[in-house]
């Protein structure tokens, strides 16, 4: 976390909604402390933000929790939006327009990703804006600059092509099942990170393997492997550095509430295929607009992308095509941190 390394002497507390993310170790996301965010509640809030007494608030994408964020700006505590992204559709409906612009002022800075949101600021008046990207690009950036291996994934990959289907739920199932099928794809090899792993979880992904001899657990796996084709990631942490041994990438959420992280596979220069849901999403857009990834809505879809990435030369195109979303975006924590030390500096002297 650059932000701990050029501030040592500031805590850092970590806040989540999701269990995915504060059930994980705090040293996993180099912060001082992890938790859960209560609930948005005009006491709640107030009892939080007296409790942590924050010298500085980031919230990151479309985190708008109006309590907290108006507490923060009573308290005239500085509030930075990061990664930030502006609904368009609730901007132009006059019932929230009022409501949701109320909110962006009520941030201190806005650093938003691209020019659309830019020009949407402009357009409604939101002049505490910023074009700065996306931060998670140099986070993964960093990621595929760490030197990792794993003697087990690089023994199971050792030889064949691979595709990772990561963060997966139940409902991406079919696709699993299909590429299994696919004739075309039968020497291909599979790592599977499901976004849950407890023991329900895994059995339950036990059951939709026809064949269960064909799978084997990361915990239980060994560098001599025999010939199973599936590998199935019960560890957390890992998947982030594992795209690194794939050729191909299946990112789950689409079918939920939104696609989990695409920049992880692309910055390893490989094709990725996701569900319809990434409204939300930039580097989505990015991707499909421009021919480095595909969203799909059914099997046939599927079918369809994997015809065409068959060939090694084609997912080479598209697999360079994804990973230049990640070179036009790097550099956003540099236009950031100026603003978060200009900040800190200041409340060190009072």
């Amino acid at each position: 976390m650059e932000i701990k390394s050029r501030f040592p002497e500031y805590l850092i507390i970590l806040t989540f909604f999701s269990p995915s993310g504060f059930n994980r170790p705090s040293s996993f996301f180099q912060a001082d402390a992890v938790f859960p965010l209560p609930l948005d509640g005009q006491k709640v809030a107030k009892d939080w933000i007296n409790a942590v007494r924050p010298s500085m608030v980031l919230f990151v994408k479309q985190e708008f929790w109006f309590h907290y964020l108006n507490e923060l700006n009573l308290q005239k505590i500085p509030l930075i939006l990061v990664s930030g992204t502006l609904s368009s559709s609730l901007l132009k409906m006059p019932v929230y327009s009022s409501w949701y612009k109320k909110i962006c002022r009520l941030f201190s800075v806005l650093f938003l990703q691209n020019t659309k949101d830019i020009e949407l600021a402009k357009k409604y008046n939101l002049h505490n804006t910023v074009l700065a990207g996306n931060s998670r690009v140099d986070s993964v950036k960093n990621n595929k600059e760490v030197p990792w291996e794993n003697e087990i994934i690089k023994a199971f990959t050792l030889d064949s092509d691979t595709i990772i289907f990561g963060s997966t739920w139940p409902v991406d199932i079919p696709f699993l099942q299909d590429f299994l099928s696919n004739p075309a794809y039968k020497n291909w090899k599979i790592i599977w990170a499901p976004h849950e792993i407890s023991s329900h979880q895994i059995n339950l992904l036990f059951s939709f393997v026809m064949d269960e001899k064909s799978i084997i657990l990361f915990s239980k796996a060994s560098e001599t492997t025999g010939n199973e084709r599936i590998l199935l990631l019960d560890t957390l942490g890992m998947l982030k550095y594992a795209y690194r041994y794939a050729n191909l990438a299946y990112v789950g959420g689409g079918f939920g509430k939104g696609i989990h992280n695409l920049l992880e596979p692309i910055v390893y220069e490989i094709p990725v295929v996701f569900g319809p849901n990434f409204k939300a999403f930039p580097e989505a857009h990015f991707l499909v607009e421009n021919g480095g990834g595909f969203s799909i809505k059914n099997v046939k879809d599927w079918q369809l992308v994997l015809e065409k990435l068959l060939i090694q030369e084609d997912r080479h195109k598209v697999g360079m095509i994804a990973s230049s979303y990640i070179v036009q975006n790097m550099g956003t924590m540099n236009k950031i941190l100026p603003f978060i030390s200009e900040v800190l500096d200041y409340d060190s002297k009072r």
